[in-house]
């Protein structure tokens, strides 16, 4: 899904806090992906082009005005060697921040972003934003996040980024828009995944933004607000930085804390927004993959030793053997070399149901 807004020109990316640092949130399994995402190459890593990643491409957009040593990017214990090896060249090896295990968002946020102020300080404005998101062009993403960053150390604010919606998307959060501040705006209220008739409400207003799930704040901020809003989750934010390697797995295991958006961003009065001014897609499935793709007034999306005739709404994605494709429509066919993915694409939010066949039936080696 998208939002498309008018490039700022590079000067105003150029302006953006020197002091501040990202945290990329590589987390998801990535399983509506299979048979390309596995366990030993999670979603982050997919390649949208078959050449780079989300991932490296998500590092690239924050350079610059960001340095490599000033990114960071944070994965769970048992994805460790596949981003240590995805990452080396791209930035710092003690870069690569590792949860001992996945705990939501929350957990994520606070554990990144009190590593990130060990070592940069507490003044830090932090960028917090998904791995997993296809966002072009790079120079209006440097734009909007300059204009976050502003926003944020000139007002002490948690600042998010909204999409303006072009359809009534229920499995997204929104966000509604309150009276300007600055270059932005104050953040009215959020509303998580609404039914369909209050997300055909809500877009046909033009007050409501999608939640792109991205956030600029200063780490001293953070800490402040969930001491106001999550005390217990900022107990734990003070405490990693004491505990130990070996007992942190343990301690780790005993947070239990709802997503960010609703431990924290929906409770706080300190919630700034700006308005994305880039083309926005949360790649979730083939299908959104197709959307994110296919070119104007295009129907197909081909890559690899793929030919198609007379066929419409198709995704595929072919490897060393030829692949035809005839008279068909609405379709993901996806080859892997070991294995083949035939289905409905308008279906594809339901190919996590194949990775639970293959589990049940033992095929551990597919997944």
């Amino acid at each position: 899904m998208k939002r498309a807004g008018g490039i700022r020109g590079a000067d105003q990316a150029a302006e953006a806090d020197q002091r501040a640092a990202a945290l990329i949130i590589a987390g998801g399994r990535g399983t509506r992906f299979w048979p390309e995402s596995r366990a030993g190459r999670p979603k982050p890593l997919f390649a949208l082009d078959g050449r780079t990643s989300l991932l490296s491409d998500t590092i690239a957009r924050l350079r610059p005005p960001l340095a490599a040593d000033r990114i960071f990017v944070l994965a769970s214990a048992d994805q460790r060697a596949p981003f240590r090896k995805a990452l080396r060249g791209l930035l710092p090896a003690d870069n690569l921040i590792v949860e001992p295990e996945g705990r939501g968002t929350a957990v994520a946020i606070a554990y990144g972003v009190a590593t990130i102020a060990r070592r940069r300080g507490a003044d830090t404005a932090v960028v917090v934003t998904p791995a997993d998101h296809y966002v072009t062009p790079a120079a209006d993403f440097r734009a909007t996040i300059a204009e976050a960053l502003g926003l944020a150390r000139a007002h002490d604010a948690i600042v998010v980024v909204g999409v303006t919606p072009t359809s009534a998307e229920t499995g997204y959060g929104y966000q509604q828009v309150g009276p300007a501040v600055g270059a932005g705006f104050k953040v009215a209220r959020f509303v998580e995944k609404p039914a369909p008739a209050a997300a055909r409400r809500m877009v046909k207003s033009g007050r409501y933004l999608w939640n792109a799930g991205i956030f600029v704040m200063r780490a001293g901020v953070l800490a402040a607000e969930l001491r106001r809003h999550a005390p217990a989750l900022a107990a734990a934010m003070e405490r990693f930085g004491a505990i130990g390697a070996r007992e942190l797995p343990r301690y780790y295991r005993g947070l239990k804390f709802d997503s960010f958006d609703r431990e924290l961003a929906e409770k706080s009065r300190n919630v700034l927004g700006v308005r994305a001014r880039f083309n926005w897609f949360d790649v979730g499935s083939w299908q959104g993959l197709w959307a994110a793709l296919r070119p104007a007034g295009g129907a197909n999306v081909l890559s690899g030793n793929v030919i198609a005739l007379g066929a419409n709404g198709v995704l595929a994605r072919g490897g060393r053997r030829l692949m035809v494709l005839l008279g068909v429509d609405d379709l993901a066919v996806v080859d892997t070399g070991d294995a083949i993915l035939i289905a409905r694409l308008s279906a594809s939010q339901e190919i996590r149901r194949v990775t639970e066949e293959l589990a049940r039936r033992g095929l551990n080696r597919y997944l």
